[in-house]
């Protein structure tokens, strides 16, 4: 499977992943994603900033390309200010997070990818993200978006019907076994 081809044909993919090769297939994808030699909006949702730059910095993956945005280590705790990270206050607030994506956009990111877009379902109805969803398609067509969402057991079935939702919206669904 060309997933670059996949990348630079569609403007919306929905990429399942099970647990078990998750990291292995996300590395695969974002290093594919840098290929396409764009600057890239990671949203981190199941993992703090500092753990997803280690984690990339350790595959070889130069991550000055990137813009974060962290859902996750304001609830914990406070972040040190970094220059490529933007680090959210609450992970529930998804119009405060659609904002900060639509900002980073505008400074010349031309792919945003939510990693994993299925955590979210901690803090929210799956018809809340498929809003959110919804509304980040129309704001911002000039971008790829690529959706995370881990699949497997246990899988609730608010997850199934999350990746249901929003398979109406997605250009291809890639399931990456």
């Amino acid at each position: 499977m060309d997933i670059l081809k996949d990348v630079i044909k569609n403007e919306f993919l929905l990429v399942l992943l099970n647990e078990e090769q998750y990291l292995e297939r996300l590395i695969d994808i974002v290093k594919t994603v840098e290929k396409t030699n764009t600057k890239i909006c990671y949203v981190c949702l199941s993992k703090p900033y500092k753990d997803v730059v280690e984690g990339l910095k350790s595959v070889g993956i130069d991550t000055n390309r990137f813009f974060f945005i962290d859902i996750l280590t304001s609830h914990y705790q406070k972040p040190e200010a970094v220059e490529n990270c933007i680090f959210l206050a609450s992970p529930v607030n998804l119009d405060l997070l659609r904002i900060t994506i639509t900002k980073v956009l505008k400074k010349g990111c031309s792919v945003v990818m939510m990693d994993t877009v299925s955590s979210l379902l901690i803090y929210q109805e799956a018809s809340n993200i498929v809003r959110f969803t919804h509304d980040i398609l129309t704001e911002e067509k000039k971008v790829k978006k690529i959706f995370i969402v881990l699949k497997g057991e246990p899988i609730l079935d608010d997850n199934k019907r999350l990746v249901k939702d929003l398979d109406m919206f997605a250009d291809k669904i890639i399931d990456l076994e």
